[in-house]
């Protein structure tokens, strides 16, 4: 009497070939359905609710990974890479979903500077923070600003060129759209989503040299 085989083996130790398509292609579509969602409660909602998101989707992925995927040949490195994959996807989808909602929808113009605060850091530096009053009136802190905010002086009505939305669905940026880098932003999406295309290559390519060696 044998035992249980793992998902996507069978009694004779062979994968299901089929079966390892599938469940890589439904991986795939998570990432993208994670980027998406993810991205849009960055925009729409803030950092604090983009990371419970991201909390809840990595429990599901982390369980799709480990209860769910073929224990297929090679399944240990793939699902290393996609691991891996999925935490550079998700990391870049939060540096980059904020730069390319304000490129795309944003407007550029000159604030002036009415606050500046600096905190201190663990490592003993400190990490300054600016408001700034918009173009169209409104006062808004401004983000990822760091280096442009410590040189900024609110009693002398510093002014700063920014990247706004009039919807102030997010945060202001400092500089042109032009200076957003949207372009490089999306770069560790790209290089995330390729980590989990190698996993799933690696993990079919395994399956089928498998089934290549098996005694017809």
């Amino acid at each position: 009497m044998t035992g249980r085989q793992p998902p996507g083996v069978g009694e004779d130790g062979s994968s299901d070939t089929g079966l390892v398509v599938r469940r890589w292609s439904q991986l795939l579509a998570f990432d993208l359905l994670v980027v998406a969602a993810a991205s849009v409660v960055a925009v729409t909602m803030g950092r604090l609710p983009a990371v419970g998101t991201w909390v809840a989707f990595t429990l599901l992925y982390v369980f799709w990974l480990r209860r769910r995927m073929p224990r297929s040949p090679g399944h240990g490195l793939s699902g290393v890479l996609a691991g891996l994959g999925y935490v550079i996807l998700v990391l870049g989808a939060g540096y980059a979903a904020p730069r390319v909602y304000l490129d795309s929808r944003g407007e550029e113009g000159t604030a002036t500077v009415v606050d500046r605060s600096a905190t201190r850091t663990r490592d003993g530096g400190e990490e300054y923070t600016c408001t700034v009053t918009l173009p169209g009136g409104d006062t808004r802190e401004l983000q990822a600003a760091g280096d442009t905010c410590e040189r900024l002086e609110p009693v002398l009505d510093d002014r700063v060129p920014v990247v706004y939305d009039p919807a102030h669905v997010v945060l202001p940026m400092a500089g042109t759209k032009r200076q957003l880098g949207t372009e490089k932003s999306v770069l560790p999406c790209g290089a995330g989503l390729l980590l989990v295309v190698t996993g799933a290559g690696h993990a079919l390519l395994r399956t089928a040299a498998a089934r290549r060696r098996r005694p017809g």
